[in-house]
Order: C-alpha cells, then sequence, then structure tokens
C-alpha cells in the first residue's frame, strides 16, 4: 500500500487526519496478518494500536508491551506514544484547533467509537465513519483453510441448546446479535481454524425470542458441513441477515456494544432499535464447568511434557538452535509430538538476553539475536489442544556469565508466585486486588513490571479471554473456577527481561478462595538464588517439581528422568 493514496484523498477532500485501527470486522484482538490495517501499511505487528495518519507526518499509538518494539521498528520515521501516557484522542485535543478525520466503521466497537466521538465533538474534531474504503481492503479470512469442526460430546462444558435456552430466557427484546466470535464457538460447542493461533469461528449470531431458527452470520460455508447447523440454524451472510431481519419485522434486539462494529450497528439502526444487553456472555464462559477444569488439566499434562523435553534438550546441548526464530521452531516441533495438539495458541516470544526486555518480542525468521553468547531465554508460548488451551512463560539460564543481577529478580518473581499460591483471599475479591496483591510484593525489592498481571484463558479457544482481566484497572469480580495466568515480570531495557507465567484456577472453600496453579513446566533452579528463598519456599519449589516429576514419570525416557531428578529436585 502506496502511502501517497492516502495522502492523496485526504488532501482532495480537505481531510486532517485518517485513524487507523488494528481490527477485523470482528473486532479480535489478533487478527490475520493480511486483515490487519497497521500491518498492511507499516509491516509492524501487534495486538492493540492505533496510527494517526497526516499530510506531512504519522503518529503510532499502543501500549506499554510494544512501545520499546515500535521505537526500534520506526526508529525516526514516526512519533510514539503509550496509551497509558497519551492516547490518539488526548493528542488530537492538544493540537488546540477544529479538525475532521476519518476512519473505517467496520474496524471500529459501537462503544469505542462513542467514547472517542464524545470527547472529540467537545472540542471540536469531527471524525467520520467510512463504510466504502478509498483504498484495497481484505475483510475476510480464506475460508477454504477454516476446517470447522463440531465439539466432540465428551468434552463440551453444556450442549448448544442449553446455551442457547439460558440467553433466551434472558433477553429482554425480539433477539440478541453475537458478533463476538468467540461467544460464537463457545455457545454453539464449534471450532474452526480460518484464524491464525485461533479456534474461532468468523461469524455472529442472532438468537431470536420467538421460535425460529437462530442464524449463524458469515460467509464461511464450509459451516454448512457440520450438520447440526445445517439442519438447526439458518446460515447467512451479513447482508441476506439484515434483509431477513427486515423481512421479519423485527423492531427492538439487544447486543453488546464493546463488540459489535459500527457499520453493522449503523445499518441495523435505520430499521429497527438496538440496546445494549444485560446478558454477560464473557463471565458465563470464563466461570469454568466441572469438566472443562478436568479437560484443561489433561491438556496441561501434554504441554508439560512437551515444554519440559524442550527445556532438557536445551540445556543438555541436544539442541543447537541458531538464533530465536530456531528456538520457537523447535519448541513448536516438540508440541505438535502431543496427543490432540492443533496449533500455537498464539506466535511464541522467543528472546535472548536484552530482546526479552521487549515485552511482546517477537522473532522473524530472518531476524533474530544469534544463540551465541547469550545469558537467558525468555520463551513465551502457548498451544491449542482439543481438550484446553495452554500458555506458560519461563526463563532459562544458558550461559555461563556474572548472574547476580537476573537471578535476584528471578528469584522474587518466584517468590510472588508461591506467596499467591499460598495466600487465602476473600470470596468474590475483585482482579485488580490480586494485581496490587503482587505489584505491592514486588515493589519492596525495587521490581516492577508495566504491563497487566494476567488474563482469562479459554477452553480450546481465545488465549486472552475476556474475563477476568487481572489488572489494576479490571472491575472484573472473581469466582469459583475462573482460569487466569498470572505473570509478573522485570524488564530493564538493554539489559534482560524476565517474566514467569502460570494459569490458575480460583478454587472457593470455607476458609475463603485460593488459587490452584495448572501448569506442570518446572522453573530453572540455576536462576534461583538459594540465599533469598526461606524454607517454606524451598520446600514448596521442591514439592511442586516432585508433582511435575510424578505425572511425567511414566513418560520420560531415561536420560530426561536422570536430568529431572539431578537438577530440578535434588539441586533443591
Amino acid at each position: 500500500m502506496k502511502f501517497h493514496i492516502i495522502k492523496k484523498y485526504l488532501k482532495d477532500n480537505r481531510i486532517d487526519f485518517y485513524l487507523i485501527t488494528n481490527n477485523d470486522l470482528h473486532l479480535n484482538e489478533s487478527p490475520n496478518l493480511y486483515l490487519k490495517d497497521i500491518y498492511k501499511f507499516f509491516k509492524f505487528d501487534c495486538s492493540r494500536g492505533y496510527m494517526l495518519f497526516f499530510l506531512n507526518k504519522f503518529i503510532f499509538f499502543t501500549d506499554s508491551r510494544y512501545t520499546l518494539a515500535a521505537k526500534k521498528f520506526f526508529k525516526n520515521n514516526c512519533e510514539i506514544f503509550d496509551l497509558s501516557e497519551i492516547t490518539f484522542v488526548d493528542y488530537l485535543i492538544m493540537q488546540n484547533k477544529s479538525l475532521s478525520g476519518i476512519l473505517d466503521s467496520k474496524l471500529i466497537s459501537v462503544k469505542e467509537f462513542r467514547e472517542i466521538n464524545s470527547k472529540l465533538q467537545k472540542n471540536k474534531i469531527i471524525i467520520y465513519p467510512q463504510s466504502k474504503n478509498f483504498h484495497r481492503k481484505i475483510y475476510y479470512p480464506n475460508f477454504n483453510i477454516s476446517y470447522p469442526m463440531s465439539m466432540p460430546k465428551y468434552l463440551i462444558p453444556r450442549p448448544y441448546f442449553i446455551n442457547l435456552k439460558m440467553i433466551k430466557t434472558k433477553l429482554k427484546t425480539e433477539g440478541i446479535l453475537i458478533w463476538n466470535n468467540a461467544h460464537v464457538a463457545y455457545i454453539l460447542n464449534l471450532r474452526s481454524f480460518e484464524l491464525s493461533n485461533s479456534t474461532k469461528p468468523f461469524a455472529g449470531l442472532f438468537i431470536p425470542k420467538k421460535n425460529i431458527k437462530p442464524i449463524l452470520i458469515t460467509n464461511n460455508l464450509n459451516l454448512k458441513k457440520i450438520s447440526k447447523l445445517n439442519i438447526n440454524f439458518n446460515i447467512f451472510g451479513e447482508e441476506k441477515f439484515i434483509k431477513f431481519l427486515k423481512l421479519l419485522k423485527f423492531k427492538n434486539i439487544e447486543t453488546n456494544y464493546e463488540f459489535l462494529n459500527l457499520y453493522m450497528y449503523i445499518k441495523l439502526s435505520k430499521f429497527l432499535n438496538l440496546s445494549e444487553t444485560k446478558i454477560n456472555i464473557s463471565k458465563y464462559l470464563g466461570i469454568k464447568t466441572s469438566k472443562e477444569i478436568k479437560n484443561i488439566e489433561t491438556c496441561h499434562i501434554e504441554d508439560g511434557l512437551a515444554v519440559l523435553k524442550f527445556i532438557i534438550e536445551l540445556k543438555l546441548k541436544k539442541i543447537n538452535p541458531k538464533n530465536e526464530f530456531q528456538v520457537s521452531e523447535y519448541l513448536y516441533k516438540k508440541r505438535k509430538e502431543s496427543i490432540n495438539f492443533f496449533r500455537n495458541s498464539f506466535d511464541y516470544i522467543s528472546a535472548f538476553d536484552s530482546n526479552a526486555a521487549i515485552v511482546h518480542y517477537k522473532a522473524l525468521r530472518n531476524k533474530s539475536f544469534s544463540s551465541k553468547n547469550r545469558k537467558i531465554l525468555l520463551i513465551d508460548s502457548g498451544a491449542q489442544y482439543l481438550e484446553g488451551t495452554t500458555d506458560v512463560t519461563r526463563v532459562i539460564k544458558i550461559g555461563s556469565n556474572n548472574y547476580s543481577k537476573i537471578k535476584y529478580s528471578y528469584t522474587y518473581l518466584l517468590k510472588s508466585l508461591i506467596k499467591i499460591e499460598n495466600k487465602v483471599f476473600s470470596k468474590n475479591i475483585r482482579a485488580s486486588e490480586i494485581d496490587l496483591f503482587i505489584r505491592n510484593y514486588l515493589s519492596k525489592f525495587k521490581i516492577s513490571y508495566s504491563h497487566g498481571t494476567g488474563h482469562g484463558v479459554g477452553n480450546f479457544g481465545d488465549v486472552h479471554e475476556k474475563y477476568p482481566i487481572i489488572s489494576s484497572k479490571s472491575q472484573d469480580i472473581l469466582t469459583n473456577n475462573n482460569l487466569f495466568s498470572i505473570e509478573p515480570g522485570h524488564y530493564l531495557e538493554g539489559q534482560f527481561g524476565l517474566r514467569l507465567e502460570n494459569l490458575y484456577v480460583t478454587k472457593n472453600s470455607n476458609r475463603g478462595m485460593k488459587l490452584r496453579n495448572i501448569t506442570l513446566v518446572p522453573y530453572d533452579l540455576d536462576l534461583v538464588d538459594l540465599g533469598l528463598i526461606t524454607n517454606f519456599e524451598r520446600k514448596f519449589i521442591k514439592r511442586y517439581h516432585r508433582k511435575i516429576y510424578k505425572i511425567l514419570k511414566p513418560r520420560l525416557n531415561k536420560k530426561y528422568d536422570i536430568y529431572f531428578v539431578k537438577n530440578l529436585i535434588n539441586k533443591i
């Protein structure tokens, strides 16, 4: 895409700026690269970002996970702002003049547009939503590679008709439009593979109150091959769906403004009333059933075995990756050997030394650090198994230099995890209190991190679920059987980055709520400063490693077995 096309359009139409978002039609966090406008225009990949394109400059806004990577990528060609410090709305207002701009109405939510538009209008800044693009734009993934499937009965949390019935009983209008495709996947026990690292069908869902067939809104005709969908649902593209609602004279329906794109809202608002739904589907799927928890624990056995073998082979130099990219490839190959492995759950973060300080660093095939003379490897990775989704981060010592500063920080990160696993929290605690608990502890030792502490994790679904979010700003209340990550870190630009991540399930008892670690990957004892840990912590680490050993021992050959006992149990 040539920038002169944008410049010409702005100039010809006397428009001051073009706001570029990074979403797809279903507002997914990580769409396929060719669906991301920021990547298409600038070749920079991130899950959250905004670009303001002016006639004579462009300005990039992202969160703290990507600011360092963005500065290195764009160098002096672009101004970079951290969204926690200044948003694109703040920037526009700071210009102190009347401005007009455009954005693609298909790639922003109703909620976000209303919020930004309200602030801009007060400052005489107009932003026009565009329904027709002035440049070539791909809105749909390649459905020929989707291979949709209906989940096996023994793995589903609830039958799809039970989910539909639950939603129908809570409807306050004639129906609900569900545009979040993770919600669609969960409600219908449906999985599809047209989105990278994902298992969501590129589809919306309309559930009517009256006794007519629900509508699956999609251009993916492969979904008709699933008998339950073909028999029990209408499968329409977006335009046919809109015509259908007109034909049946629907007047009032509900939706979630956070997940519906502005284009669809505008089209439907021309002939019916859309109200904000009170049905919290994110929370519904975020509270796992006992069956889900059991299955998710099963996939962590497979995942733990794959990551353990990778770590041991790396330590014993049985594998010798030339660079960070090859590290990712080796771990991917190990996971591919696992039972019911489908695909990665996200692009691995494989980073040596100073690159690990870039929170969401991405090693490229032709551009990544060589493995020669490195101190540490940070590997943040996860997988999609039929039984569940995994996400784990470990730091591995790979060199023999002075590690005192690294060991200090690593040890306290590990101590913070031990602390939360032994803490009895009050029931119905706010997620923000978990975030604060860890930050307050680590701050005593001058350890901090700018990203959130954790995120919800799906069941063979999104690796980042909307509920619960473990951050200082989260309003989420934790209940029994929530599944989420805890991932404190410490990053020193130009030196090193550390992060430890496990997945936890909340468990309520008469005493309160505890967090149970279901990740089965040992810590690197070579990075633990034994002088900083208590006898209780020493026993706790040993007990955790023994648990992993007991579960995985039947599938460990002699070399893995010997290494584990010597270096991961007896060493502490």
